[in-house]
């Protein structure tokens, strides 16, 4: 059975002001994002300080990519969405 969609209204377009201040609950969504940012950079980090040299088996090599290939898949947009 396909998902039930949702239709969602659009939102007034008084509602976004970029020079007003922001508010609690905005400021925990950006602390919730960094912390969410913060464990990518720790994966990222760790693939990124791994000796290529090191790298000897196929089976080396194909832990290596699986692992970037699930880090990039994590962090990509969805296609056509900027």
């Amino acid at each position: 059975m396909p998902p039930k969609v949702i239709a969602v209204p659009k939102t007034d377009s008084g509602a976004y002001n970029p020079n007003r201040p922001a508010g609690t609950l905005l400021q925990s969504q950006a602390l919730h994002m960094r912390e969410a940012l913060i464990s990518h950079v720790h994966q990222l980090t760790t693939l990124l300080n791994i000796d290529m040299k090191s790298l000897k088996t196929e089976a080396d090599v194909s832990s290596y990519v699986h692992r970037a290939t699930a880090l990039l898949h994590t962090n990509a947009g969805k296609p056509g969405k900027k």
